[in-house]
């Protein structure tokens, strides 16, 4: 059992039968769709320029000293903000729609509510960054935007997100698959983790440690359940898809899901050991962190198995849609691989309150969610807009500079990591050599920032210029 066999156009071709035609069910997607594509975009040149920023405010802290607008704290947290609700959000509630409306052969209708749901939450956001930049932050990661923003947020996820149920409730047909498994365990579990910790982190703060627990709950559930399992559902839809067969092995894949949302949603106290929670709380965490590896595995035997018989690896190299995705599911098995091992007390104890946490969230964040969208952006536009990618050029630039990016980022972050943490744990070196050991990795961050902006300029120049190209394919019947 596979979930869609049929050869896919793995170059960015438009679909078989010419560029002018669309099928019925991507008909109704293709407003809806570029509406959310084109704020992902916007959002992440704007992510990467702030990013610079803050990683060049880190070995040159009077960088834009001058303005208040500018300091550390504003910009680094506008990034993150601009990074995972502006990217993040926007492209995955585009490609998730895409990815329902395929599967279950669904006529997208009423799509303008969507759209609408769209323009709410990019207002909020926008709103939200502002407050940012005027100093109205929280000291709370991710949830660091006007607590009157977050109702705003929800309601524009019912309007947007939550359509993603409706494909499915709706579809003609009966047969599920595990794309469909894990876009409908994220939409159900993104409002309930975002409510519950708005709830207890901004508007109903308890004393003590809950709020911190509660914020790294949402944390955590935030970059698995919603990031970690969208990302997954792309991949089991077009490893399969663009190779043109089966998953092997595809009757482990419900065991993964099953696993992966059982286990996932309780690692958060892992990220707190040594901190003053219970200690069975702590181990709570620790043991399902050590689980977690669990779906990780089966989601390598799914994909990696497929990958590699008949020259699997050299058609994914050849397929520009493939190579983004096949580095999106490399990057998710090293992060669960690098969640388990180092959720251990000994090394949490060595690695706290460095990098090494930021490397690790770099690759599920951008090294999975980010390639992956990359990668689904690059077959379904060309689809949806009737055009060819303008340049090349652009898209081996593009490749290339977020995956060197990519690499240079997360070996700074975990080498960094590594080094200091494993210094400030020998009591004959100071705080001060310990601070001095992070120079070359801070620029080497900044070396990273300054290719993923080329990379993302690059993406938003071939995305741009194909949809001002776009020769408005409409609908004639063609069946999907």
């Amino acid at each position: 059992m596979s979930q869609e066999n049929r050869t896919g156009r793995p170059r960015g071709r438009p679909p078989e039968g010419g560029a002018s035609r669309l099928s019925r069910t991507e008909a109704g997607l293709r407003g809806p769709f570029l509406c959310f594509f084109t704020f992902a975009v916007l959002w992440l040149v704007v992510a990467s320029l702030l990013a610079l920023i803050a990683a060049v405010k880190l070995h040159r802290p009077d960088f834009l000293g001058a303005c208040a607008l500018t300091t550390y704290g504003r910009v680094a947290a506008a990034a993150q903000d601009t990074f995972v609700y502006g990217w993040g959000f926007n492209a995955l509630f585009a490609v998730n729609f895409w990815l329902m409306a395929q599967l279950g052969r669904f006529e997208f209708r009423n799509g303008w509510l969507a759209t609408l749901g769209g323009l709410a939450w990019n207002l909020a956001l926008t709103y939200g960054v502002v407050q940012v930049f005027r100093g109205e932050l929280g000291g709370f990661a991710l949830l660091d935007l006007p607590r009157e923003v977050g109702p705003v947020l929800i309601l524009a996820f019912l309007f947007a997100g939550l359509w993603s149920v409706v494909t499915y409730a709706r579809r003609p047909s009966g047969h599920n698959f595990a794309s469909q498994w894990y876009v409908i365990g994220a939409t159900f579990a993104f409002p309930i983790v975002f409510l519950l910790g708005q709830l207890m982190v901004q508007w109903f703060p308890s004393v003590g440690t809950v709020p911190a627990l509660a914020h790294a709950w949402f944390v955590q559930n935030l970059m698995l359940l919603w990031f970690g399992a969208s990302t997954l559902a792309s991949a089991y839809y077009f490893i399969p898809k663009i190779l043109g067969r089966p998953l092997r092995h595809y009757y482990l894949a419900p065991v993964g899901f099953w696993t992966f949302f059982l286990f996932a949603g309780w690692t958060a106290p892992a990220a707190l050991l040594g901190g003053p929670i219970p200690i069975w709380l702590q181990s709570v965490g620790v043991v399902a962190s050590v689980m977690s590896i669990v779906p990780v595995i089966i989601v390598g035997i799914n994909f990696y198995s497929t990958l590699s018989v008949d020259g699997g690896w050299s058609r994914a190299w050849n397929s520009t849609t493939l190579r983004f995705v096949t580095v999106g599911v490399v990057c998710f098995s090293l992060f669960g691989g690098l969640s388990t091992v180092f959720s251990a007390r000994d090394f949490s104890a060595v690695l706290a309150f460095t990098s090494f946490a930021q490397g690790q969230q770099q690759l599920l964040t951008y090294g999975a969610l980010t390639m992956t969208l990359f990668g689904a952006s690059y077959f379904v536009l060309p689809r949806l807009t009737g055009s060819l990618w303008p340049s090349a050029k652009l898209v081996h630039l593009h490749f290339w500079a977020a995956s060197l990016g990519l690499l240079v980022a997360v070996v700074a972050s975990l080498a960094g990591g590594w080094q200091v943490g494993h210094l400030l744990a020998d009591p004959a070196v100071s705080t001060a050599q310990a601070g001095d050991a992070t120079a070359v990795w801070t620029l080497a961050g900044s070396i990273a920032a300054m290719l993923f902006l080329v990379a993302h300029v690059a993406f938003a120049l071939n995305a741009f210029g194909m949809i001002l190209a776009s020769t408005s394919p409409t609908s004639e019947g063609r069946p999907d």
